[in-house]
């Protein structure tokens, strides 16, 4: 059975928030092991309506609500941060359009309307390194999410104690 995560909350307009987030992907980076989701959230009375099993499996689209994800470099594996979504093909060229692009110097692995966008950055290990990082994905999960929003988040970090 898989241990519960760890759960942080934070928000778009406090960068102070994003401290204790950082202080665990330095943890994890160091192990290389573990992993974060950032969920946002919702400023809707209702939660977004669920998609089918069948428009889930044969759909060519994510989730309703986007879903960002960063793990720590493990072996020869870049560090990754992804973004599964529902927003349909072309998710790096949408983010630029949006003034979210992919920041220079990071790789887009996968960039696919189903599975989401991942890219690799490199020497993501630092805090101030990690705090850019999870900063972007953090505007570009919720560039990504066609739902209001309450500029609030939930990390989720998995595989990882205390800093």
């Amino acid at each position: 059975m898989a241990a519960e995560p760890l759960v942080v909350e934070l928000r778009d307009d406090a960068p102070d928030s994003r401290r204790p987030v950082v202080e665990h992907m330095v943890a994890m980076a160091g192990t290389g092991e573990g992993w974060i989701n950032l969920t946002p959230g919702l400023a809707t009375a209702e939660p977004p309506p669920a998609r089918s099993a069948l428009a889930q499996l044969l759909g060519s689209r994510g989730p309703t609500v986007p879903l960002g994800t960063w793990t720590p470099a493990h072996g020869r594996q870049s560090a990754t941060a992804g973004i599964e979504h529902g927003e349909g093909p072309k998710a790096a060229a949408r983010l630029a359009d949006l003034g979210v692009p992919v920041p220079v110097g990071w790789r887009v692995l996968q960039d696919h309307p189903k599975r989401g966008l991942v890219v690799a950055m490199a020497d993501a290990t630092t805090a101030p390194v990690l705090d850019g990082v999870l900063a972007w994905l953090l505007h570009a999960t919720g560039a990504l999410c066609a739902w209001p929003r309450t500029g609030e988040w939930r990390a989720l970090a998995y595989g990882v104690g205390k800093p």
